[in-house]
């Protein structure tokens, strides 16, 4: 019997075409869900990163009578002259690691990790996540509530207060689920430049997360909060949500959180 040799053909070139384009297209369909996959594997990291530093202060509130460590000394701390590391290092074994948002990787925005090194030289401490100036001495069973400018829910303003009456708090404010303790931070500016492990003043949020960073709050919740910023983190307006935009109910008004001089250990505990 002789073999059709029409059936052992290959390809023809308008077959291969047809083949590689669908190939094509199937590729463009998948790369946005493994990038949309890989987005929230990095979100969800930096979720339980937060998550564990919170857990951090909270063992070192219950050694201590039940109050976080200070802003002063949570991430370094100065002994006998020399800048040390701070009590975090005494509750996380990993700190390098878990203090670094697995999309940022502790980069500054000049694409270098830190220039802030202890005085053995052994680690940099441009943390992703920064403490929120004011919350020294917080009591883990504190009902303080503090409040946020909302510029995406309320009535928009563009201004910026150092105190706010009951009735400009109803038009401006909304409260947090909990107290916030810590923040992640832009790398811009602020974290790119100072190393304190420190959220205050003009300090951002990051917007690395779908336009949000992540907050951790004393219950021991973390959410992703998404701020207005105008504009990306590397230019700051003064519309964009900032740390003086954060207050608590202190002298009979909504006063910012945030004070040039620091406020005694604890005060947030009963600020009224």
């Amino acid at each position: 019997m002789v073999r059709d040799r029409s059936s052992s053909q290959g390809f023809t070139l308008i077959e291969l075409l047809v083949v590689i384009a669908i190939i094509a297209i199937l590729i463009s369909l998948l790369l946005p869900g493994l990038s949309g996959a890989r987005n929230v594997a990095w979100m969800t990291v930096c979720q339980s990163q937060v998550r564990q530093i919170g857990l951090a202060g909270t063992l070192y509130a219950q050694d201590n009578k039940d109050r976080y460590w200070n802003t002063l000394d949570w991430a370094r701390r100065v002994e006998n002259g020399r800048l040390v590391p701070g009590h975090l290092y005494n509750y996380v074994d990993s700190v390098h690691e878990v203090t670094g948002c697995p999309k940022s990787k502790r980069q500054n925005p000049y694409g270098r990790e830190g220039n802030q090194l202890f005085s053995d030289g052994s680690n940099a401490l441009d943390f992703d996540y920064c403490m929120v100036e004011g919350m020294q001495g917080v009591n883990l069973s504190s009902q303080t509530q503090v409040m946020y400018l909302d510029r995406v829910n309320k009535w928009y303003h563009p201004g910026s207060w150092t105190f706010l009456t009951a009735e400009q708090a109803t038009l401006y404010l909304s409260p947090f689920r909990s107290i916030p303790i810590f923040i992640e931070e832009s790398s811009w500016w602020y974290n790119g430049q100072i190393f304190d492990g420190r959220w205050g003043n003009l300090d951002q949020i990051t917007t690395r997360h779908d336009r949000g960073g992540m907050i951790g709050f004393l219950d021991g919740s973390v959410e992703l909060f998404v701020a207005n910023l105008k504009h990306d983190e590397s230019r700051q307006e003064g519309t964009d949500w900032v740390a003086n935009d954060v207050f608590v109910f202190y002298m009979q008004r909504w006063r910012r959180v945030y004070a040039p001089i620091t406020r005694p250990f604890g005060w947030i505990n009963r600020p009224q």
